[in-house]
């Protein structure tokens, strides 16, 4: 199969893989907030609710100290994604405290997901939140 990303394409053998790559988009310097686009697929029979309670409860048991800050909640419709979730929480690491806002979208059709991440060292405030959700509203999927 083509597998595309950003700066190209490969052909792989892809039958019976999940495609669990990460794109990192960090300032040079660590500062301000990362944008991470990763990559899952949902279990058969799983709903993405049941995905993202299962991905909180893995980073409960693997994060000491995180706490959900904003359970799952459905966003509104968005081409290209049959469904939405939003969901943020924090934690502590390294004795610096991280904190994260999250959206997965189920591609159409498919049992993939993908999941937006804005991670960042300081809660994010009304402004930070207002960018947050012009990046996940600006979601569109790749036309091959």
């Amino acid at each position: 199969m083509l597998y595309q990303f950003n700066e190209g394409s490969i052909d792989l053998p892809l039958k019976d893989r999940i495609d669990r790559t990460m794109n990192v988009l960090a300032m040079p310097d660590g500062s301000g907030v990362t944008y991470i686009i990763s990559r899952d697929e949902l279990r058969p029979g799983e709903s993405l609710k049941q995905f993202t309670e299962r991905q909180l409860g893995d980073l409960a048991t693997q994060v000491k100290g995180y706490q959900v800050v904003l359970a799952p909640t459905p966003l509104a419709a968005i081409e290209g994604a049959g469904e939405v979730l939003e969901f943020a929480g924090a934690f502590t690491q390294n004795d610096q405290g991280i904190h994260q806002r999250q959206v997965a979208l189920l591609l159409a059709d498919t049992r993939r997901v993908l999941i937006v991440t804005m991670s960042g060292f300081e809660p994010f405030d009304d402004e930070a939140i207002r960018a947050w959700s012009m990046v996940v509203r600006s979601f569109q999927l790749r036309q091959n």
